[in-house]
């Protein structure tokens, strides 16, 4: 069924090689039919959705307000806030029906619209939210999960911490480090107006998503989001 659905992939941002993750995450979703197109610019992807609408969005990214001394180097570039036009849009997409991908930095993205973390399932929370360096995490799927084939798998990445969750966000997937031990969701799914959303906390580079348990969880979130079956 090749060609069968349309992604589009909204990326940038700082600290990390979001142009090698984006074709990655092409790559990994390209046997279930999909073709992807990568978006740089935030504003004119989400936009787009108003009078283009796709099958599958994915937010790629890290694109918020930036603030403290910390970013100071790269507000003025990188700092994002989406219009009026861009958050109708989006959710407009979502309600009537559209599938929407959060990857990684995703959580921490424009937080000064409050609503992205309802569209989202989750989000992170400044002050709370935290991860350990990039190391060995070991990921463990929910009892019973329909989605996901590999029980457990151990890839290289950030496991990203004490993530605020939203009440019906359905976990998928759990995980552990040495410097974290006790369980984070690591991947979700939840159901927004007429929408299917999932979110994925790994994917802090292209080797964690080529990394085959983690790509094969991927797909398998993707083809509830579009609807399909969860099996091949």
């Amino acid at each position: 069924m090749n060609g069968q659905y349309q992604q589009l992939i909204l990326t940038g941002g700082i600290f990390h090689d979001f142009e090698a993750t984006a074709q990655a995450l092409s790559e990994v979703l390209a046997p279930l039919g999909v073709i992807s197109r990568i978006e740089p610019d935030m504003e004119a992807g989400l936009t787009s959705l108003a009078d283009s609408p796709v099958d599958l969005v994915t937010v790629n990214a890290l694109r918020w307000e930036m603030i403290g001394e910390k970013y100071d180097p790269y507000r003025d570039a990188e700092a994002y806030s989406p219009s009026t036009h861009a958050r109708v849009a989006l959710s407009t997409y979502l309600a009537q029906g559209g599938a929407l991908l959060g990857l990684h930095t995703a959580s921490i993205c424009f937080s000064d619209w409050p609503e992205w973390a309802t569209l989202l399932g989750g989000h992170w929370v400044w002050g709370t939210s935290w991860h350990p360096q990039p190391e060995p995490v070991v990921v463990a799927h929910a009892p019973n999960n329909p989605l996901l084939k590999s029980r457990s798998f151990t890839v290289f990445d950030e496991l990203y911490t004490d993530l605020s969750l939203s009440p019906n966000t359905e976990v998928l997937a759990s995980a552990t480090s040495d410097a974290m031990p006790k369980p984070q969701p690591v991947m979700w799914r939840h159901q927004h107006a007429g929408g299917r959303v999932v979110y994925d906390a790994l994917g802090h580079d292209r080797e964690s998503l080529l990394q085959p348990d983690h790509a094969d969880a991927l797909r398998g979130m993707v083809r509830w989001a579009l609807a399909r079956e969860a099996t091949a």
